[in-house]
């Protein structure tokens, strides 16, 4: 009852029992969003796992999670909050132990920063692909280009709000890993109040005006980049 009553729930807040179109414009206006989700955040966390298990972290293989399978990294709440047409969604972060590593410093800096790479890496080789192979072949319809434009941008939105130096995300992470010890000691306090620090940052209206700001500008600034990048190749 409680699953049937949530899926439900689910249904009505998507839209498909009450909304215009019903499912068909339900899939039309979050599907193109949820794949975009599904490569960036399997990526995203596949990268942080493979970087650490290079350096010598045997932790992502025992979890399970060195895979590019998408359910191994989904987390239900997140999930749940996409379907919902949340304006946030997640997944399930990659356990990593800088402890195994052969240097615990740079392996953890490098495996957090590999995330927000990985999502660039991503969003450059889409953009190549269109620019190089789908328009010259006019291999491309609207629904194409609606896909493919939220892969770029939940891609590059992706990389640019995890770089923001708050734990859980990356940002600190890199910057945690590469700190001297006594930085490490004034620090650590973070760790544990740093998810309330990041629901702060998010949802309260003196500082969303400067995280949008940020995300706005770094974004801009990085499809700019990628846009230069794929025209000297």
């Amino acid at each position: 009852m409680g699953l049937a009553a949530l899926l439900g729930l689910i249904a009505y807040q998507a839209g498909l029992l009450n909304g215009p179109g019903g499912i068909n414009g339900y899939l039309e206006d979050v599907g193109p969003r949820l794949i975009a989700l599904l490569v960036a955040i399997t990526v995203h966390e596949f990268s942080h796992g493979l970087i650490a298990t290079w350096f010598g972290d045997t932790t992502p293989r025992r979890a399970g999670r060195l895979t590019l399978n998408p359910l191994k990294h989904l987390d239900p709440i997140g999930t749940i909050l996409i379907l919902v047409r949340a304006p946030i969604g997640w997944g399930r972060p990659m356990p990593i132990n800088p402890g195994e590593m052969r240097n615990s410093n740079l392996g953890w800096a490098l495996s957090s920063l590999a995330g927000p790479v990985s999502n660039l890496v991503v969003a450059t080789a889409v953009v190549f692909v269109l620019r190089y192979v789908l328009i010259p072949a006019a291999a491309i319809n609207a629904s194409v280009v609606t896909l493919i434009s939220a892969v770029i941008q939940v891609n590059v939105f992706l990389a640019v709000f995890n770089l923001l130096p708050i734990p859980p995300l990356d940002g600190f992470g890199v910057v945690f890993g590469l700190s001297p010890r006594p930085l490490k000691v004034v620090l650590l306090p973070l760790l544990r109040y740093g998810p309330l620090i990041l629901l702060l940052v998010l949802f309260l209206p003196q500082t969303q005006e400067y995280l949008s700001l940020y995300l706005q500008t770094g974004a801009g600034l990085i499809l700019r980049a990628i846009g230069g990048v794929t025209r000297g190749i």
